[in-house]
């Protein structure tokens, strides 16, 4: 897959699973487990979820 740097504060969107179709904001990177910690806004509720780089494509 090639190097692929996320940062605090980048919008990743989310294809599939319970939240498919919405974007969420990258709250922080684990580069060595390959994950994104995710905050999701639905309405006025906010979901923290955790991503890893292989399920995230670039928009």
């Amino acid at each position: 897959m090639g190097l692929i740097e996320f940062e605090p504060g980048d919008v990743v969107y989310v294809p599939e699973g319970p939240f498919s179709g919405v974007c969420a904001v990258v709250q922080a990177v684990d580069s060595a487990r390959s994950e994104l910690r995710v905050e999701v806004a639905v309405g006025e509720q906010r979901h923290g979820l955790t991503m890893t780089f292989d399920e995230v494509e670039w928009a």
